[in-house]
């Protein structure tokens, strides 16, 4: 790789697997190519970003890969910076405010309004990029109001894709990935942190859809006053 790429960041990849567990490219492509150990491993063997475009394009940058890694290594970093390197567009980041989704579901009217039946699908970017001080907070939402959530088996938010680059160059099957996250699941309401995947996810499901932000009454007047 080009010495803009830290060492640090793939060299040590011992080639685990542990982070094709929870990878959306991985899933849909069933190819080590596509997934954070093949970026590694291609780079380990002297692969420059020029080599792997259509990999670098696939991912969604959903960063369950850096939560699953235990080497620690800065996978989706390692991902983004390659993908900068061919051209493509620097993912956009979520930034916390007072009303930012997360603070939101913190709310007890917020809270008071989730029904066991509805079913909670997690930002998955934002919670990976603070997983170790938010997990317990969804671990608890979700045992407190009996809702559904994208959690997996390993405590990291399966995504659904939706507004990723990856789709945009055409390298990710949004409605397959949303029909594996929905597969199974008994529910009457979809509440979503990302206000992007409501038109989304209405038109590929038959459910109601609905932002997080919108079970909070006093959103405007809060917003007024963080303003001020």
């Amino acid at each position: 790789m080009t010495a803009s790429i830290s060492v640090s960041s793939y060299v040590d990849c011992q080639g685990c697997s542990l982070c094709l567990l929870p990878c959306p490219m991985w899933r849909q492509h069933r190819d080590v190519t596509f997934s954070p150990q093949g970026f590694a491993k291609a780079m380990q063997s002297g692969a420059k970003a020029k080599d792997l475009h259509e990999p670098l394009s696939s991912c969604i940058m959903c960063g369950a890969c850096d939560v699953m890694c235990p080497e620690n290594i800065d996978l989706t970093g390692m991902i983004s910076q390659a993908g900068q390197e061919v051209g493509l567009p620097i993912p956009a980041t979520e930034t916390d405010n007072e009303l930012s989704p997360f603070i939101i579901s913190c709310d007890a009217i917020v809270q008071s309004k989730i029904n066991e039946d509805d079913f909670y699908i997690i930002d998955a970017a934002v919670l990976h990029a603070h997983h170790a001080e938010r997990v317990m907070h969804y671990d608890a939402l979700r045992k407190q109001t009996g809702c559904s959530m994208n959690l997996d088996l390993n405590r990291v938010a399966i995504p659904t894709g939706i507004g990723s680059l990856a789709i945009e160059q055409v390298q990710f099957d949004v409605k397959l990935q949303v029909q594996w996250l929905t597969q199974g699941r008994d529910f009457n309401r979809i509440i979503v942190e990302n206000a992007a995947e409501v038109e989304v996810l209405q038109e590929l499901t038959d459910k109601p859809v609905m932002c997080v932000s919108e079970l909070l009454r006093a959103l405007e007047v809060r917003s007024e006053n963080a303003a001020s």
